[in-house]
């Protein structure tokens, strides 16, 4: 959206400082160095309405730049001043098989499918980001830097599943995308007699570890 250099000005203040009060004497050093003169009053007035009408913004019901009275305005987007914690972003990639037995794949398919139904049945704060990941071949992956990136999430989840005879170990693995380190990570063992309340229960113990974790 094109906004003119005044109103985009003072949206920089803002975002510079979000929450705080940003004075209208700092806004006029910045926008009207002394010894120039100018109508300040109306001449701010009118770019707060422009960057206002910008945002979609209301002033009586402000959702982005709230007036403080006699003082000067500041951020308060996306519930800053209402208490509302940030969402988190969290990709679920597809838990690899150490096996080359398709059952077994079937099994960590079924797990990672069960996971993203726990995850978001523990939280709602925490948006999962999922069948993307699951159009992509594991050997082809790119780092989890770049998928973070791509899709705007902050965190991954990976895992993988092995087998010997009955019993299956699991791992699973959370990694904060910006800098790619293990923030936790941990295994699980079962017997896979009965394969869905396997995945049932390690679900929900891996998803329940991850919300505690992440929120």
């Amino acid at each position: 959206m094109r906004l003119q250099d005044q109103p985009f000005a003072i949206l920089c203040m803002l975002l510079e400082q979000p929450g705080d009060v940003v004075t209208r004497d700092e806004l006029r050093r910045r926008l009207w160095p002394d010894g120039l003169f100018i109508d300040f009053e109306h001449s701010l007035n009118a770019a707060i309405k422009r960057l206002r009408a910008a945002l979609g913004d209301d002033a009586d019901r402000p959702t982005f730049v709230e007036t403080v009275p006699r003082r000067g305005y500041r951020l308060i987007a996306a519930g800053h001043d209402r208490g509302i914690p940030p969402r988190v972003r969290l990709v679920v990639l597809p838990f690899t098989t150490l096996s080359s037995d398709i059952r077994r794949e079937h099994f960590s398919d079924g797990l990672t499918a069960e996971l993203i139904v726990q995850l978001g049945a523990f939280s709602r704060e925490v948006d999962v980001v999922a069948p993307w990941s699951s159009l992509h071949d594991h050997g082809s992956l790119p780092r989890a830097r770049d998928i973070g990136e791509s899709l705007h999430a902050g965190y991954l989840l990976e895992g993988s599943t092995r087998h010997e005879g009955a019993r299956v170990r699991i791992t699973a693995r959370l990694l904060e995308t910006a800098t790619e380190v293990h923030v936790w990570s941990d295994s699980y063992e079962g017997i896979v007699n009965d394969a869905l309340s396997v995945q049932i229960d390690i679900a929900g113990r891996v998803a329940r570890a991850i919300v505690q974790k992440l929120v």
